[in-house]
């Protein structure tokens, strides 16, 4: 590494540090510590706690071999066709119907727009280190293996899962609850994986990735109710079937043409 690229590691690395210590350790405030003030007040530091991170490890994406991945090309367009199954995913993941019902309401409507950056910044940081410096590890570690892609995507998805047992610190959630965030994150994992595979572009698992996650925690970031009924569970299971047909379908091409490389 040359030294100019340590001296701006060193540095980004701190700046990650102090946003996480000053907005998520600490939960500083930045608006006064008001009842209406107490959910963009936690909005805000979920963002500005992963802003340090995200140059971070943006930048080592950049400095270490990645940095194609951050481009978009001329096959963008393309590449969201292929995408579609997987952008279905993150879409159902919305309650609709539960909205539509009265069992669940969006109460902060004043907020989506910041509860839409603050689901970004969390694909963002998640896309940059497991489908980014993650990803670039795996596969330069396979390179030789015949299986590659199909390790690739076992070891992203899996480590992506196992991650999510770091929610079991947090106090709110119960054991039962992670350990279904978990498993439901492998699969959301191995999709992006793929994706990431097939299309070699960071950021449509960062849109994909960023839908998901405003469909599947808007109700707790911003509402109230249970977004979790029957419509939705058969939208999802059936959504989820096709786009498992899809990924396998394409993992499996993408592994045989590498054996036969």
């Amino acid at each position: 590494m040359k030294k100019s690229h340590l001296v701006i590691t060193i540095l980004l690395f701190v700046l990650g540090v102090l946003c996480f210590v000053f907005f998520e350790a600490l939960k500083t405030n930045l608006l006064d510590d008001t009842i209406k003030n107490a959910i963009p007040n936690k909005l805000l530091r979920g963002i500005l706690s992963r802003a340090g991170f995200i140059h971070l490890f943006g930048w080592l994406l950049h400095i270490t071999g990645g940095r194609r991945l951050l481009i978009f090309n001329k096959q963008f367009f393309r590449m969201l066709i292929w995408s579609l199954p997987c952008f279905m995913v993150a879409f159902i993941n919305f309650p609709y119907s539960a909205l539509a019902s009265g069992t669940a309401s969006i109460d902060r409507y004043d907020l989506i727009w910041l509860y839409a950056i603050y689901a970004l910044f969390i694909a963002l940081l998640e896309e940059l280190i497991f489908r980014g410096i993650i990803y670039m590890l795996a596969k330069d570690f396979l390179k030789n293996n015949r299986h590659a892609p199909l390790l690739v995507v076992i070891i992203c998805a899996s480590v992506f899962a196992l991650f999510h047992l770091t929610n079991l610190f947090g106090g709110s959630a119960n054991v039962g609850y992670v350990l279904l965030q978990v498993l439901y994150t492998f699969l959301i994992g191995a999709m992006l994986t793929t994706t990431m595979l097939k299309l070699n572009n960071i950021w449509l698992c960062v849109l994909i990735h960023a839908i998901f996650n405003f469909g599947g925690q808007i109700i707790e970031n911003i509402g109230s109710g249970t977004p979790w009924d029957t419509v939705f569970w058969i939208l999802t299971i059936s959504g989820g079937v096709l786009c498992a047909g899809h990924i396998i379908y394409s993992l499996i091409k993408l592994d045989k043409a590498y054996v036969s490389r």
